[in-house]
């Protein structure tokens, strides 16, 4: 599956990423876990950022915190 993430201020939509990209994964469950912990170059991970999972249509499917690329997964 191709999924497309966005990493954006909490409440924010796709428009006001900080950083995006995309991803081939098996499953939705994979990817969700995948994308909070994605390293993003110059994205510190903090409170009050989110990351936004879209399926291959550009549906929104999935919303949740940023952890950072230095969290272990």
């Amino acid at each position: 599956m191709v999924f497309t993430y966005y990493i954006v201020p909490a409440g924010g939509h796709a428009g006001q990423e900080l950083v995006s990209g995309s991803l081939y994964i098996g499953d939705i469950e994979s990817a969700k876990r995948h994308v909070q912990t994605v390293t993003a170059h110059g994205v510190v991970a903090k409170p009050g950022l989110e990351v936004i999972l879209q399926d291959g249509t550009g549906r929104e499917i999935w919303r949740g915190p940023y952890l950072g690329g230095d969290h272990a997964g």
